[in-house]
Formats: structure tokens, C-alpha cells, sequence
């Protein structure tokens, strides 16, 4: 993929992955790409991570980082718990807001489209908004990522860099799934650390998974 020229119009689609898993990090990531280039995302395949195989996703994220400009941020489980509003933080949402900003003023894109954290996208505009520095145009929508080629481009970054997180990770913690609470695997996972009373960092202690599994552990006796 050829490097564009930054003269033009550059619009940045920003996306995560990660957000809803109990085990690992968020990722947060924006891509920045010139207006004409947008259309050419398509031709070259890109779409929705999640509807791409690994491989597919690979051949992408090194494509992108090739010939676009882009940034990444990995948000460690334990930042994650402390923004929860359960253990007194401003919320998940907000801890998103601030991210997100951090990576467009880096960017300096024109044009902002979000995948938003949030349903009410009016909301999750204006709280970006607050933390941005730079003045750009910018949308928040819902499965952006299927409506967007850029900020499908943002949701290959964001899911390739947090797969290879986990692999990692299961170098040392063993093989916990997909890390998500919706997987079997970790959860059984999840229910032997229990046990034993040995949860480690990455184990995101405010999400309602462990709550259940604790729950289902004491019901039990």
C-alpha cells in the first residue's frame, strides 16, 4: 500500500477491541488516511475485523501500517477497573472519551468518525469534544466499523494488536480463551482461579462475570 501524501483532506476512523472481555486489555485505535484514499480501503479488503479471518486481519494490520498513518493506546485491565463507576470511577465510557482524544490530536485529521462507546451518539460526541485540542469534524456512530472503511481500518489495528496481547499473556497465565465472558473456556478458566483464590492482575475484578462465578461457587455449600 502506497503512503499517501498528508496535503489533503484526512479523515481518521477510530475503533477498540477488547472493551467487553473480563481478562486482557482495551485497545483503543485511530487510523488516519487521505479523503480520495477512503474509497480504495474498500478494494483492498478492508472490513469489519470481525468478519475477516486472523490471517486476512494480519495481511491488513501490516498494510495499514505500512501506507497510513496510525496510533494505537493498550489500556491495562487494572486502568480499566479503576474508571469503573462500581469501584468509584468516572465510568468506561469516559475513560474511552479521553483516549480517543488523545489519539486524534496526535493524528491532527480534518475528519473524525467514532465507533461509539456509547448508544446515545449525540452524548459520545460531545464528550470527545471536551477533550480534544485540536478543532476537527467529528461523527459518532453505531457499528461504524461495517459503515466506515476507516474506522474498519482503526478495528483491524485495534484487534490485531489485542490478539497479540492475549497470545502473549497465555505464555504465562495458560490458555484462558478468547477472554471474553461469553467463551466457555474462560470461564472455566476464570472458576479454577477462583478455587484457589489466585486471580492475577489481568483479570478485570469490577466486571459482573466474577460476580456470577463467585455467586454459582458460594451456591455450591
Amino acid at each position: 500500500m502506497r503512503r499517501p501524501t498528508m496535503a489533503r483532506t484526512v479523515v481518521c476512523g477510530v475503533d477498540e477491541a477488547g472493551r467487553g472481555c473480563v481478562v486482557g486489555p482495551l485497545v483503543i485505535a485511530a487510523v488516519a488516511v487521505e479523503k480520495p484514499f477512503v474509497a480504495r480501503l474498500r478494494e483492498l479488503g478492508v472490513a469489519d475485523s470481525k468478519s475477516l479471518t486472523a490471517r486476512r486481519r494480519r495481511e491488513l494490520y501490516e498494510a495499514i501500517l505500512e501506507g497510513l498513518r496510525s496510533r494505537y493506546v493498550v489500556v491495562e485491565p487494572w486502568d480499566v477497573d479503576r474508571s469503573l463507576r462500581v469501584r468509584g470511577g468516572p465510568g468506561l465510557n469516559s475513560l474511552e472519551y479521553r483516549h480517543i482524544a488523545k489519539l486524534v490530536d496526535a493524528l491532527r485529521p480534518s475528519e473524525v468518525y467514532v465507533d461509539s462507546p456509547d448508544r446515545n451518539t449525540r452524548r459520545a460526541r460531545e464528550e470527545i469534544l471536551k477533550h480534544l485540542k485540536t478543532g476537527v469534524r467529528l461523527r459518532c456512530m453505531i457499528h461504524a466499523d461495517r459503515r466506515v472503511p476507516v474506522v474498519a481500518a482503526a478495528s483491524i489495528v485495534a484487534k490485531v494488536v489485542r490478539d497479540s496481547r492475549v497470545e502473549e499473556l497465555k505464555k504465562v497465565l495458560g490458555d484462558f480463551g478468547s477472554g471474553y465472558p461469553s467463551d466457555p473456556k474462560t470461564r472455566r478458566w476464570l472458576r479454577a482461579r477462583l478455587d484457589g483464590e489466585t486471580l492475577p492482575l489481568h483479570v478485570r475484578r469490577g466486571w459482573k462475570t466474577l460476580e456470577k462465578l463467585v455467586q454459582t461457587r458460594i451456591d455450591d455449600f
